[in-house]
């Protein structure tokens, strides 16, 4: 059986509306800040304190976080493949 290497988080940016995160694949992903409305209304200093770990970015301050596959689009396949397997049996 072989582990498929996921891309882990590097840093994480907010501007021009956009949160947008540095994976360790090289790919820089951006989505907009209005579907984090949580994030959105936190004050710069606030949206600057975060941690990283494998599989998110969590900020303490505002005691939430964003899952990495939300940004990969990981979850959205996964979500289909269930959907596709439902539909088969």
């Amino acid at each position: 059986m072989s582990v498929k290497k996921h891309a882990i988080p590097l840093s994480v940016s907010i501007f021009s509306g956009r949160v947008w995160v540095t994976l360790s694949d090289q790919r820089v992903i951006g989505l907009p800040l209005e579907a984090f409305p949580w994030l959105q209304k936190a004050t710069p200093e606030q949206q600057r304190h975060y941690e990283l770990s494998p599989i998110s970015i969590y900020w303490p301050d505002l005691e939430d976080g964003i899952d990495v596959e939300y940004f990969t689009g990981q979850w959205a396949l996964g979500a289909l493949k269930d959907k596709n397997r439902g539909a088969i049996r």
